[in-house]
């Protein structure tokens, strides 16, 4: 559909500010140069972009993420912007859920002008956009997605703000040993490389922990039955657990008929589900689900003593004055990747090159844990960003296992 005349005259007002900016910066390197971070004209704003799913399966993701990055550009901006600079979010274009729209939606940004791009929570559509000749578009790109195939192999501009799937898998995996959960039974979605990449991970290192998947049940994203999974699971004596590796409503529905089944072992699930898009459609079914999640997602919870503890309650506290609920996962990694984009722009500048200098080089303390990325490292969380918690009354509280890691500061 062809974009309005409005649409179209406002892009080009944006492209000839950042076209300013580029000559600015470029006067600046011919006078000899200087290590000052340069920013993309006195005082006008810098563009950054954000794709999301605001339509489709996965729009109450997109919609959080959305919520997220606004809320941390709202931040900036009132503490006096970056390098007295306003941030701001030049559009949200809209991936509908599908990857070939994602790369649409990206470029769509490029062509308004911005010099950094939140990306999307759909890992489908990250991994098209990054697929899609990101390195030669070079925008540096921050995905909100959880798939490890983002970062690796590693694209010099994307980054991602979830823990990866592999992380997370990994910590599953040592609650699962210390639960005496040896003997387990998975269920994940075929269709969804993040499924597909966390699945690969824990089947991986499984057996590093003492653990056996004696029961293998897919399904697919738009599977709304899972009786003939959970009957197989029921009938399959000595499981002790049920993993579950799926993101939207996939996983609610399964909650829901788990329980309905009265099936008397732990449902697990993985960080996809930390949030209350997950505990508020599941219910009651969701009480005493195993869910792995960030810390802040489990910042109520948190040790007053822990480093990440005050910026959590800062994000949590407006987000819910703002919007009556606790911010979910999707909010938390919206938020995240707009100050890693604006921490990078201050240390280093505020092109697209300078961004990217300025991401893989960066240390900053989050809401979700203190992110070191490098050359080598574009996601920049460890274990110790993973929380393994259980549902009670829609909130997600640490299990022992994590409450004494914690304590221990890992």
């Amino acid at each position: 559909m062809r974009r309005s005349q409005g649409r179209f005259q406002s892009r080009n007002r944006w492209r000839s500010s950042v076209l300013a900016g580029s000559v600015l910066v470029l006067l600046a390197a011919a006078c000899g140069g200087t290590s000052t971070p340069t920013s993309s004209s006195n005082g006008s704003p810098i563009l950054i972009g954000q794709v999301a799913s605001l339509t489709g399966a996965y729009q109450t993701l997109g919609i959080n993420d959305k919520l997220g990055a606004q809320q941390a550009v709202d931040e900036i901006n009132k503490a006096g912007g970056v390098n007295g600079h306003p941030l701001k979010i030049v559009s949200v274009e809209d991936d509908q859920t599908k990857p070939d729209q994602a790369i649409i939606a990206f470029d769509n940004l490029i062509s308004d002008g911005a010099v950094a791009i939140v990306g999307s929570s759909f890992s489908n559509a990250s991994l098209a956009i990054i697929k899609g000749d990101l390195d030669r578009k070079a925008i540096p790109y921050v995905s909100t997605a959880a798939s490890d195939q983002q970062i690796d192999p590693l694209h010099a501009y994307a980054f991602m703000t979830p823990p990866t799937a592999a992380t997370v898998a990994e910590r599953l995996l040592q609650y699962m040993q210390s639960a005496g959960l040896t003997h387990m039974a998975v269920i994940h979605d075929t269709q969804n490389a993040f499924a597909d990449t966390g699945w690969n991970a824990m089947k991986a290192k499984a057996s590093q922990y003492g653990i056996s998947f004696d029961e293998e049940e897919t399904f697919e994203t738009t599977t709304t039955d899972f009786s003939p999974q959970l009957s197989h699971v029921k009938a399959h004596s000595g499981i002790q657990g049920l993993m579950c590796w799926g993101t939207g409503p996939g996983p609610v529905a399964l909650t829901k008929q788990f329980a309905a089944a009265g099936i008397k072992i732990p449902l697990l699930m993985s960080h996809a589900e930390a949030s209350t898009l997950y505990t508020k459609p599941a219910g009651d079914a969701a009480n005493g689900v195993i869910v792995a999640t960030s810390l802040g997602v489990a910042g109520p919870y948190l040790p007053d003593s822990h480093p990440a503890k005050k910026v959590i309650e800062d994000m949590a506290n407006t987000f819910q004055a703002n919007n009556n609920y606790y911010p979910p996962q999707f909010a938390f990694d919206g938020y995240v990747a707009v100050k890693l984009i604006a921490d990078a722009i201050r240390r280093k500048g505020s092109t697209p090159a300078q961004i990217q200098a300025g991401l893989q080089s960066e240390t900053l303390l989050t809401p979700e844990g203190t992110y070191k990325f490098s050359s080598t490292n574009h996601w920049g969380l460890g274990l110790d960003a993973v929380v393994i918690t259980q549902v009670q009354n829609g909130n997600f509280v640490p299990t022992s296992f994590s409450q004494n890691l914690l304590a221990e500061g890992h």
